[in-house]
């Protein structure tokens, strides 16, 4: 057996998985977050790439003819990565959107702070559901279907074949649309009770003009919208979590 070409090969599946497998942990939930410290993710990535290698052998091409070619193969292998990673990250937007909506009927809009997760300002609320979600996505062991869906993307996108640009960009698409439309439905009684408040506002500003409604309505809007984030915070997290679950599961099989 000849074992410096045996090594060869091997070394060439492996660096083919890791580009998939970094590619894919740059952007994907709880395996991107800024929770973990990056050497303890590269360690990860590295151990499991290496873990995975013998179980896809059977599915990656024998090594490259040139230098080109072999880094061709690894630019695909990334951009595919991109693509799995980007997929969920895009439907996390729907919990974000839920923090923001939520934010404006508690008037805590303004109270904003540096989202690691993210790398821009967010508010209190939205930091604080991005939070309870990825503890889900490990309590859950959601996690577990995200790195599934890495090993079934190797019968969609076979490595060294050319991409499914315009599928993989409506794809995208989809799962953006999907996450703002059902933001927006979990977000509802939020929505519902700004409309209500607001309605009643001007209600009786007209019936009252000499009355000062804001002072009296703002520490009312905050304690209702308090309260109603403690009634249906299990209820918003358990709607969430199911819809991220159904979109990865048709994502993953």
């Amino acid at each position: 057996m000849n074992w410096e070409k045996l090594l060869s090969l091997e070394l060439y599946h492996f660096l083919f998985v890791f580009a998939r497998l970094g590619g894919a942990f740059l952007f994907m939930p709880f395996y991107a977050s800024v929770y973990i410290p990056s050497r303890i993710r590269l360690i990860f990535a590295l151990a499991l790439a290496v873990m995975l290698t013998p179980v896809l052998s059977g599915q990656l091409p024998p090594p490259p003819e040139n230098v080109p070619e072999l880094f061709r193969f690894l630019l695909i292998e990334i951009t595919v990565g991109l693509f799995l990673g980007l997929f969920p990250f895009f439907l996390m937007t729907a919990i974000d959107l839920v923090g923001v909506n939520a934010s404006m009927a508690t008037s805590f809009s303004n109270a904003t702070l540096f989202d690691p997760q993210t790398n821009v300002q967010s508010t209190v609320l939205t930091g604080f559901l991005t939070l309870c979600s990825l503890l889900l996505i490990v309590s859950t062991d959601l996690y577990q279907i995200l790195l599934s869906s890495v090993l079934a993307s190797y019968n969609v996108f076979p490595v060294g074949k050319n991409l499914l640009t315009g599928d993989m960009m409506q794809a995208l698409a989809k799962a953006l649309s999907a996450a703002f439309t059902y933001g927006f439905q979990i977000s509802s009684p939020f929505i519902i009770m700004i409309i209500l408040l607001y309605s009643s506002m001007g209600v009786m500003s007209r019936l009252m003009p000499q009355l000062n409604i804001i002072f009296i309505v703002m520490p009312l809007q905050v304690y209702l919208g308090l309260a109603l984030m403690m009634v249906s915070l299990s209820v918003i997290l358990w709607w969430f979590m199911d819809f991220l679950r159904n979109m990865l599961l048709h994502f993953a099989l």
